[in-house]
């Protein structure tokens, strides 16, 4: 009883921070306005909070607890400063912000891990719940994008975490160590690890973060109004969220290889088409494909690679993906004049990983 009711709270605060993960690309064109943002700069704070999560996966070392209170805490802080700084120091607030959901979402991952002896089955659902969170959150930005008060979500997002904060304090259980035999280092991660498995985890975090990021904009740019803006990444996260669900209801039957090379195939397709149609409904059938194509691919990679290593290591390098392509997505649109142009960031990305798919065992 006491292990199914700390599963159920893992998966609401999973849930959480998949909120926590979208609201950044959902607020975009919103912060856009309010704070008088350059497609460059929006892609230095997204390059900041998500090297803050890859730093905070790296971070997760000792008791899992300590790592879990340490990190729900900062993101009850750091989305709190984003709240009411009025873009003043607001590069310091995302840092903060990123580096609380890298040890959230690494200290929890683990734990699941190990509760559940590191099934790769365990850990589509646990990121299942994150796509719930994900795909709720476009919907919870409506009144900011509405009269342009970013205030009430970030500090209701802060308030979820500080709740957080506070149950890990009341749960001696979390006590587990992060793994790691104590003389396994970082850096180990490329000797033990596939340098193609390495590269592919780096790749799809980014591409997840790249669209995630950036579909609201694009989707306001193409002529959409705030309608458009919820949708296009309401669809993105709703396509991860429902191939998660299938794949946990249907993985007995699927292979893993085999579906990460039919994932990866329909995320090329699907990249092509959503920089082919730049608005209406081709858009939304362009992002709610990519999702899903996305959706098992990460989990599965990741439990491929946790086999080989465990610890924060990889979830550094996969922070480190996430953090690069939304950055190079609006460096690229900064310089070109064109999101459509800097999208293709991603769309590169992904053909890059169908063509290692096919070529590696």
């Amino acid at each position: 009883m006491f292990r199914s009711r700390v599963a159920a709270s893992l998966y609401l605060g999973f849930a959480a921070t998949g909120v926590g993960v979208a609201l950044p690309g959902a607020l975009l064109p919103t912060l856009l306005l309010r704070w008088h943002l350059q497609d460059e700069q929006a892609g230095r704070l997204f390059l900041l909070a998500w090297i803050g999560s890859s730093l905070g996966a790296l971070l997760v070392r000792g008791s899992l607890r300590t790592t879990l209170l340490a990190g729900s805490s900062a993101v009850a802080f750091g989305a709190t400063g984003l709240a009411f700084c009025a873009g003043r120091g607001a590069d310091a607030w995302m840092a903060l912000y990123g580096l609380g959901l890298g040890l959230t979402m690494t200290s929890m991952t683990l734990i699941r891990q190990r509760q559940s002896g590191g099934s790769g089955t365990e850990l589509v659902r646990l990121n299942l719940m994150w796509a719930i969170g994900a795909c709720a959150c476009p919907s919870l930005t409506i009144r900011a994008q509405t009269d342009g008060d970013i205030r009430p979500v970030l500090c209701g997002l802060a308030l979820c975490f500080a709740a957080l904060a506070v149950w890990t304090i009341f749960q001696p259980g979390l006590s587990i160590e992060a793994s790691a035999p104590r003389h396994t280092i970082p850096w180990t991660i490329f000797r033990n690890v596939p340098l193609g498995l390495i590269v592919m985890t780096m790749l799809i975090t980014g591409i997840e973060a790249s669209a995630g990021g950036w579909l609201a904009t694009y989707a306001r740019r193409g002529g959409h109004g705030i309608a458009g803006a919820v949708a296009a990444p309401s669809c993105f996260w709703a396509g991860l969220l429902l191939s998660r669900l299938f794949w946990s209801l249907f993985s007995r039957w699927l292979t893993h290889d085999w579906t990460v090379r039919c994932s990866l195939a329909l995320m090329g397709c699907a990249s092509i088409l959503l920089i082919a149609s730049g608005s209406g409904s081709l858009m939304l059938v362009a992002a709610f494909s990519l999702g899903f194509g996305i959706g098992p691919t990460y989990p599965l990679l990741l439990a491929w690679a946790l086999r080989f290593q465990r610890g924060g290591a990889i979830f550094f390098l996969a922070g480190v993906g996430s953090a690069c392509l939304p950055w190079l997505t609006g460096l690229v649109s900064a310089r070109q004049q064109s999101l459509r142009l800097g999208l293709a960031v991603p769309m590169v990305a992904t053909i890059l990983m169908l063509t290692m798919s096919i070529a590696l065992p």
